[in-house]
């Protein structure tokens, strides 16, 4: 009889220990919870200090949310930019707590795709490049850099065009502040780079297959192509002019990284080159 006892007894032990294995496996995978409780009904939050507002767009923050945390979702709100970011406003409740949060910040966010470029290219121009110079090494610029692919620069300071992968000081001007500039979307111009173009100002983006090729100076000027991660080599890729007073002022190079746009060339390569 003692001997049950104490078989019953370590059972009972064992039937806890499970349950509290399980349960601090939830708790610290809040991903695959969230797909545990479906994907339509809850959410996660990405990154830290997560403000969530009592309205959306402009409403007070009633507090904030962190990494991993998993939210209830109780409605789907209006579409919005911010920050080149387009994508829903979500009601949720947290614990008791109910508020809106934007759908980037959380693992619904809208897949990046050509349709949200150019929200994306305005908020770039904005913060990093009107009445600006461009530089790989500031927070302005940086934010737009992946980790994983880094940042280049094709420009001659002397005959050839070569590759670097920072931004020196050679050539850099300050961009010039513009007025509502008109964005052309697929759109190709004529010159603008050795003589003045005939197509009017303003700022033109295309889809692209691949990167430009730089030649490498230190192997008989052979042809070679950027180094881009293999897992991101595929990445959608867009090339963007900005035509000033009839020339190309800048010439850059963004794709798609892990759900992001990301500055990956700038070509300041002039017409002697």
């Amino acid at each position: 009889m003692k001997k049950t006892g104490v078989l019953i007894f370590l059972f009972v032990i064992t039937l806890n220990f499970i349950s509290y294995g399980q349960e601090k496996g939830r708790v610290e995978n809040p991903i695959e919870q969230h797909d545990l409780l479906s994907k339509d009904t809850t959410l996660v939050i990405q990154g830290n200090r997560i403000w969530i507002r009592d309205y959306p767009k402009t409403g007070e923050v009633v507090f904030t949310l962190n990494e991993g945390e998993v939210c209830r979702i109780l409605e789907k709100g209006e579409e919005q930019i911010i920050r080149g970011n387009r994508d829903f406003w979500y009601k949720i409740e947290h614990h008791d707590q109910v508020g809106w949060v934007f759908g980037s910040q959380t693992s619904i966010r809208q897949n990046t795709n050509f349709k949200g470029f150019e929200p994306f290219l305005k908020y770039f121009l904005q913060t990093s490049f009107y009445g600006k110079r461009i530089d790989s090494q500031k927070k302005n610029v940086k934010q737009f850099i992946h980790e994983d692919i880094g940042f280049y620069r094709f420009y001659n300071p002397g005959a050839a065009c070569t590759l670097y992968s920072s931004y020196l000081s050679h050539n850099n001007k300050i961009a010039p502040k513009i007025d509502n500039p008109k964005f052309f979307s697929q759109r190709t111009f004529q010159d603008g780079f050795c003589e003045e173009s005939p197509d009017p100002d303003g700022i033109y983006y295309k889809k692209i297959e691949s990167l430009p090729d730089y030649p490498d100076l230190s192997v008989n000027y052979e042809m070679k192509k950027i180094d881009i991660p293999e897992k991101y080599k595929n990445g959608l890729k867009v090339k963007v002019n900005v035509l000033v007073d009839k020339w190309i002022i800048k010439t850059m190079y963004f794709m798609i990284a892990d759900n992001k746009w990301n500055l990956v060339l700038v070509d300041d390569c002039d017409c002697s080159a």
